[in-house]
């Protein structure tokens, strides 16, 4: 597994490429491009994330990233602290809390809808200033 990370460095000082730059082309963080680089695969978030990291990497250096991580695959080692993964709740519960608030919002969209539309047939009526005129006239002898 050393390997991989002799790979990737070589590779890096070879095109003259420093961290800061790769960092900003490849979009992955400096920390992890380090811990690629000297095999510190428990620095890595997690498997998932370490192969698309090494994919990356190793096509943006201009080696084959997909047999990178094969090797790595291969090589069977624990990436992150799983201790401090915390458990996702159950599919489908967070939907369902989701759902509610959902529900509230469209008909709160709805009531909004519709109250303006009320407001909106009756303003056709005769506008206030009228009617306060009208009703003044009907004062007068």
């Amino acid at each position: 597994m050393s390997d991989i990370a002799s790979q990737l460095r070589t590779a890096r000082t070879d095109a003259g490429i420093d961290i800061a730059t790769a960092e900003y082309a490849t979009k992955i963080r400096s920390k992890y491009l380090r811990a690629l680089e000297s095999g510190d695969w428990a620095a890595l978030p997690e498997e998932t994330s370490a192969k698309s990291f090494l994919r990356t990497y190793g096509d943006y250096l201009g080696l084959d990233g997909r047999a990178l991580v094969e090797v790595f695959k291969a090589g069977q080692v624990s990436v992150g602290d799983p201790s401090s993964y915390a458990p996702r709740a159950p599919y489908g519960s967070e939907t369902r809390r989701r759902g509610w608030r959902t529900w509230l919002v469209v008909a709160l969209v709805v009531i909004l809808i519709v109250g303006l539309f009320l407001i909106g047939t009756n303003s056709d009526a005769a506008p206030p200033q009228a009617l306060i005129h009208g009703a003044a006239l009907g004062l007068l002898p």
